[in-house]
C-alpha cells in the first residue's frame, strides 16, 4: 500500500483533536447542572412544595438517563447519523 491508500480514509488529527475538544466543552457545560444542582433544590422546594426526597430522586434519573443510555446512543448514531440524533435531541430539548 501507498501512504495515500493507506491515509485516504482517515480523518485528520486536527480535525478530531477539534471534536475532543468540543465534546469536552459539552461535558462541562452539563457538568454545571451538576454541580449546582444542591443550590436550587431549597427553591424548588418552596416553590413546588416537593419534599426533597423526590427532588432527589429527578436528579437521581437525570445522571443515570444521562450516562447509561450512552452506548444506545451511540448506536443510534451509528444507524441514523449524527445529523439525525442532533436534531431529535434537540427537538425534545425544545418540546
Amino acid at each position: 500500500m501507498t501512504r495515500a491508500e493507506t491515509t485516504s480514509g482517515r480523518v485528520s488529527d486536527g480535525y478530531r483533536w477539534g471534536q475532543l475538544v468540543i465534546g469536552v466543552i459539552c461535558m462541562v457545560m452539563i457538568a454545571n447542572l451538576q454541580y449546582g444542582w444542591t443550590f436550587f433544590v431549597p427553591d424548588i422546594q418552596k416553590k413546588f412544595g416537593f419534599d426533597r426526597a423526590a427532588i432527589q430522586w429527578a436528579f437521581t434519573l437525570f445522571v443515570l438517563f444521562e450516562t447509561w443510555l450512552v452506548p444506545i446512543e451511540g448506536w443510534f448514531v451509528d444507524k441514523y447519523g449524527p445529523r439525525v440524533v442532533v436534531l431529535f435531541g434537540g427537538a425534545l430539548c425544545g418540546i
